[in-house]
């Protein structure tokens, strides 16, 4: 596990949830030729290239998130969120072949948002960085990215009625607890101002989110909370990311389920404490008359009694 999970650090940050709005990418009527399509084709590609074309350095421009300190000497980071084959992108084995091929490294970056408004200079959309010991490496791996940015392409005129759309791997990891006085279970999960959520998605490329009851979540199609337990749900472009998120999940809800022990052996201790005050002040109407009254005093803790 990381030494920097959130959950083991002191406070803050809040999570999101997000609508859905198509990407922008240009479209070619059906009737259109196959060369007419080739040059839409391209043209979307250069459009997005020009997000890259002046190559940085490490002073940091052309950067969307903070410089690793395991960076080569020239980095640049790309931005793919709205690009139709991001999947390919993100791919372990895609970067790996781009590494061979190149000497770059290549690895997945930011957030992916159905609609980019949402996206914030501190979670930014998702995005590749790209370090290089040299500014030709670091130049054949972007001109590398191109291609393969450009080479889906043709699935844009493809006719929509045979188009499926890629489902997402997901997971759902069932918290198990419910909430107690003094210990709001959807809360200790998010985390102050929702950082824990934050933090996994930030780690991992993926979504996730709260569900089930007492979430709070309300499903577009019902519009009502899920009848399900309540419970983690994590998705994700592939299913390293969301075996991440999912690995990180566990360690949180083990941390929360601890704290939560500790709540409950307190309450039950407390009640314990309670019940036994109580059974001692019943004792005291139970005594059994002596004489006509039962008036008593204690003399160096020896009660007598008085008829």
């Amino acid at each position: 596990m990381s030494s920097k999970r959130k959950w083991d650090q002191a406070a803050p940050e809040e999570s999101r949830d997000e609508p859905d709005s198509p990407s922008k990418v240009a479209k070619v009527d059906e009737g259109k030729s196959a060369s007419t399509a080739a040059a839409a084709a391209a043209a979307i590609a250069a459009k997005i290239a020009a997000q890259y074309s002046g190559a940085a350095t490490g002073g940091g421009n052309g950067l969307l998130g903070p410089k690793d300190i395991h960076d080569g000497e020239f980095t640049q980071d790309i931005d793919i969120n709205d690009v139709r084959n991001r999947y390919m992108l993100t791919k372990g084995s895609t970067q790996q072949q781009i590494h061979e091929e190149t000497g770059a490294s290549v690895s997945t970056k930011g957030i992916w948002y159905p609609d980019r408004a949402k996206a914030t200079e501190r979670d930014p959309p998702l995005y590749l960085h790209v370090s290089a010991n040299s500014k030709e490496m670091l130049q054949n791996a972007l001109d590398k990215v191109n291609e393969l940015i450009a080479l889906d392409m043709g699935s844009l005129v493809e006719d929509k009625g045979r188009r499926e759309k890629r489902k997402w791997p997901e997971e759902k990891i069932f918290i198990g607890l419910e909430s107690i006085r003094n210990f709001n279970v959807r809360a200790k999960v998010v985390g102050p101002t929702g950082m824990f959520v934050k933090y996994i998605q930030q780690e991992t490329g993926t979504r996730v989110q709260i569900k089930g009851q007492g979430s709070g979540f309300v499903d577009q199609e019902t519009g009502k909370e899920s009848e399900e337990p309540m419970h983690i749900h994590i998705t994700g472009p592939e299913d390293g990311q969301v075996a991440r998120a999912k690995a990180l999940t566990d360690d949180l809800l083990e941390v929360v389920r601890g704290e939560y022990a500790k709540v409950k052996a307190i309450m039950h201790q407390q009640q314990m404490e309670l019940h036994q005050a109580q059974m001692q002040y019943a004792s005291y109407g139970m005594m059994p008359a002596v004489g006509a009254f039962h008036l008593f005093r204690v003399r160096d803790k020896n009660i007598t009694f008085l008829p």
